[in-house]
């Protein structure tokens, strides 16, 4: 049954990384329907206020920057919001700090739905840990009666005046978070595969963020022909680049997850500091692969499937 009145205030609470946000959209849409699009309020961190604001799923978005004490987030949080005011709790986040802000909803009527001593809908799924963020989220929200929705209109995440190269190209992502160095592979890999993809007649667009400026000026050293857009493009820039690209590859990481939504031709490269069981990105087209330390045989694995996604 879908309950709404004017009164009645959703608050959902997700923060980062950017593939978290991704992989949870569809589980927003779903409790903005399932609550007949009342008034949905969201917890985030920056820069992805920036990006949900766009998808007008929500009346509000407010930030904070986590602190290294829990309590000290419940004192900024209750500066932006007053607890009383909220029917529906939904922490999409599920960790530790989240399940601890809870305790603030505690001695309100709002009913929450998280993990934990304060969730008065807690997901007690004992297998929670070992599913794909996708599975765990529809199970998650089927306890407070929320039909997990599949597909919706994500139009919103391509729209962008960034300028697509006229002729056909394939994006790279070498890098990803500085604090999970351990999820890239080597970064003489990308450059074996840059070498063989302009051979083969693909412009190669570099894609990454602050934290990727070596890895892609590493490339574009070697290689100046390659468009090198590091730092240089939004959410919404990637995501309108996904949808002419002939084949995008990259390390496990967060811009792979928006490419994926793209729906062309994606390959995802994982350590075994990932398991893309749990985090993949996930698409009709994504494939994934897992490292294996050997990079001369990793190489050729994935320049066969270049070669047969690109049909060379």
């Amino acid at each position: 049954m879908k309950i709404c009145s004017q009164q009645k205030k959703i608050l959902i609470i997700k923060f980062g990384g950017l593939g978290d946000i991704i992989l949870s959209l569809n589980a927003i849409y779903s409790i903005f329907k399932h609550h007949n699009k009342c008034k949905m309020i969201l917890l985030t961190e920056e820069p992805y206020d920036k990006l949900l604001c766009n998808s007008n799923l929500f009346k509000k978005i407010f930030t904070i920057k986590r602190s290294l004490f829990y309590f000290l987030d419940l004192l900024k949080i209750k500066k932006e919001i007053d607890p009383r005011e909220f029917d529906f709790v939904y922490d999409l986040q599920t960790s530790k700090r989240s399940s601890s802000y809870l305790k603030i909803f505690s001695k309100t009527n709002a009913i929450t739905n998280g993990i934990g001593k304060y969730a008065k809908i807690p997901h007690l799924n004992k297998d929670r840990d070992k599913m794909h963020t996708l599975i765990r989220q529809k199970s998650q929200i089927k306890m407070s009666k929320v039909n997990y929705l599949s597909k919706f209109d994500i139009k919103w995440l391509f729209k962008s005046k960034f300028k697509i190269p006229k002729t056909k190209y394939v994006i790279i992502v070498p890098g990803g978070s500085k604090k999970r160095l351990n999820k890239r592979i080597p970064a003489e890999i990308f450059l074996k595969i840059t070498d063989f993809l302009l051979k083969s007649g693909f412009q190669v667009l570099v894609i990454g963020s602050e934290d990727d400026l070596k890895v892609c000026n590493f490339i574009e050293s070697f290689y100046p022909d390659v468009i090198n857009c590091c730092n240089k493009t939004d959410f919404f820039d990637i995501g309108k680049l996904s949808l002419k690209s002939s084949l995008s590859i990259g390390n496990d990481t967060g811009p792979m997850h928006l490419i994926s939504k793209g729906g062309k031709k994606t390959i995802v490269l994982f350590t075994k500091f990932s398991n893309p069981q749990l985090c993949k990105p996930v698409g009709k087209n994504v494939s994934t692969f897992i490292y294996s330390n050997d990079d001369d045989k990793f190489y050729k694995k994935i320049i066969f499937k270049i070669k047969k996604n690109l049909i060379l």
